[in-house]
């Protein structure tokens, strides 16, 4: 039910729907774009997520994410907007697009993490938290693991990126949720991404083995007028990554103002 979906909205303006990654929730969304200004911010935290709670019977899907994101739209009233998102977001966007193209006036794809492929190898490193998440010492084990002290040699805030999934703020069916996400994927194939029309931004960033370049860069090649950007690692400078992030997607976001 949508009513147990929590939603946030900010601003006035063009609407932005815009979803947060895998494992985090709506604050990691308002945090980082609440201060551009011109735009109306609708995000929710996806059930499994946040203070959205995963029902026993709800199976995480990107269709299903999706379908959640377009039921708050409608409860403001809003029938097209501009889709985006981070990480899983992103793929929430894009399947968006595909589906519900009526309703999609752009696309802001910030750091993707998934194309055609379900499991994607950038995200191994999730599923191999999985069997640790249930244990009591679970994360001490798990930070022990060669392919977790591997990822952190070079950007060791990748590795606590990735050790929030053992916070106490985490709902007790995130397992569930992350088994059934990095096993899904947004689109059944890069081709089908030559069938969005819409102004499209890409955010993509080198140094962030999660959300690796390559995809951002396949993406662009697959959306025809596409545009690609680079911006700052937040692993190498967080407040750079921030204030790239809002630039881009005001610059972006004016387009549509009237």
């Amino acid at each position: 039910m949508i009513e147990d979906v929590h939603s946030i909205d900010i601003g006035e303006g063009v609407p932005l729907v815009f979803q947060h990654g895998l494992t985090a929730n709506a604050n990691q969304i308002t945090k980082l774009l609440s201060p551009v200004r011109g735009m109306k911010l609708l995000t929710i935290d996806c059930p499994g997520h946040g203070f959205s709670i995963l029902p026993e019977a709800y199976q995480p899907s990107f269709d299903r994410y999706a379908d959640d994101v377009l039921r708050n739209l409608d409860r403001h009233n809003i029938d097209k907007a501009v889709f985006g998102g981070l990480s899983m977001g992103s793929g929430i966007a894009m399947n968006i697009a595909l589906r519900y193209p009526e309703r999609v006036m752009g696309l802001v794809l910030l750091r993707p993490a998934w194309l055609d492929k379900s499991k994607p190898e950038n995200l191994n490193i999730l599923i191999e938290a999985l069997p640790y998440m249930s244990r009591p010492d679970g994360q001490v084990d798990f930070e022990e693991l060669s392919s977790f002290k591997d990822l952190c040699i070079d950007l060791p805030d990748v590795g606590k990126s990735i050790l929030g999934i053992f916070g106490s703020h985490q709902q007790e069916g995130l397992p569930t949720v992350i088994d059934s996400m990095v096993l899904d994927r947004p689109f059944l194939s890069l081709e089908d991404l030559v069938k969005i029309d819409v102004p499209t931004l890409i955010l993509a960033n080198d140094d962030d083995p999660l959300h690796p370049f390559y995809m951002g860069a396949d993406i662009q090649k697959s959306i025809k007028g596409s545009q690609l950007e680079k911006i700052t690692s937040r692993y190498i400078d967080g407040e750079k990554y921030a204030s790239d992030v809002r630039s881009s997607v005001s610059e972006f976001i004016s387009q549509f103002k009237k």
